[in-house]
C-alpha cells in the first residue's frame, strides 16, 4: 500500500514538472518576458529641427512609449508603442548578431554629420547594458537599427497626427494622409501594416472628408498589395 502511494506521488510530481517544462516553452514561443531577454531604447536628438527629441523604450515583447517634442514648445508628447512580431524579430537580430552589448565599438564614422542630430541606441540584458551615439555610421547593422526605430517613431507620430486631426481637425486629415503617403513612399515608415486599422476606420467614416476617404482606401489597397517597403529587413 505504502509503495502504491509513493508511486502516485511520483506520477504527480513527473506530471507537475512536464506541465512547468510546457509552459516555460510556450512562453518562449509566445515571446513573453524572461530574465535573459533584452529591452531597447533609442534616442534622437537635434535643437535645429522642427522635432527636437525623440525618444523611445521597447520592453522585451515589444511593447513600449514614444516620447517627442517638436515646434517651439517645450511639451512632451507621448504615444503607447507596441511592435508587430517580424519587427522585434529583426531588431533582436540585429542587437545579438552585432554583439552590441559585449562589444565596445564605436559605431562613430570619422565623418560628423552631427547638423543632421544624433542617435543613441541602448540595450540591456539582466545586469549588462549598454548605450552608443552616433551621427553617421558605416556599420550596416547599427544603421539598419536607427532606421528601424526612426520609422517606428514616423509611424507613431503619424497615427497621433490622424487621430488629432480626426477628433477636432478634420479638414486637416488630407494634409495629414498626404505627409503620410509621402513616408510609405520614402521608406519611412517601419510597419505598413501597422497603419490599416486607422486608415480602414477613416474609409469607413462619413463624417470624414470624402477626400480623405477616398485618400485612406486608396493607402489600404496599396498596403495590402505591398507597394510600400519599409526599413526593416527580412531576418536572415
Amino acid at each position: 500500500m505504502r509503495k502504491r502511494f509513493f508511486s502516485l506521488q511520483l506520477i504527480i510530481l513527473l506530471l507537475g514538472t512536464a506541465s512547468l517544462a510546457d509552459q516555460r516553452a510556450q512562453k518562449l514561443v509566445d515571446g513573453e518576458t524572461s530574465a535573459g531577454e533584452m529591452s531597447f531604447t533609442y534616442k534622437f536628438e537635434n535643437p535645429r529641427f522642427y522635432i527636437r527629441v525623440i525618444e523611445i523604450d521597447l520592453d522585451s515583447n515589444g511593447a513600449g512609449q514614444l516620447r517627442f517634442i517638436r515646434g517651439e514648445s517645450d511639451e512632451v508628447l507621448d504615444s503607447k508603442v507596441k511592435l508587430l512580431p517580424p519587427t522585434l524579430a529583426r531588431i533582436r537580430q540585429l542587437f545579438d548578431t552585432s554583439s552590441f552589448l559585449i562589444s565596445e565599438t564605436d559605431y562613430q564614422d570619422r565623418k560628423d554629420f552631427s547638423h543632421l542630430g544624433w542617435v543613441t541606441l541602448g540595450a540591456q540584458q539582466g545586469a549588462r547594458r549598454r548605450t552608443a551615439r552616433f551621427n553617421f555610421t558605416t556599420n550596416l547593422q547599427i544603421k539598419e537599427l536607427g532606421d528601424i526605430f526612426r520609422g517606428i517613431a514616423s509611424q507613431e507620430m503619424a497615427l497621433f497626427d490622424i487621430e488629432n486631426a480626426e477628433r477636432y481637425q478634420p479638414l486637416d486629415l488630407p494634409k495629414q494622409l498626404e505627409t503620410l503617403e509621402n513616408d510609405l513612399r520614402l521608406e519611412r515608415i517601419a510597419e505598413p501594416e501597422r497603419l490599416l486599422a486607422a486608415l480602414n476606420e477613416i474609409a469607413g467614416d462619413d463624417s470624414q472628408p470624402l477626400i480623405a476617404r477616398n485618400q485612406a482606401k486608396k493607402m489600404v489597397e496599396a498596403i495590402k498589395k505591398g507597394k510600400f517597403k519599409s526599413p526593416v529587413k527580412k531576418s536572415q
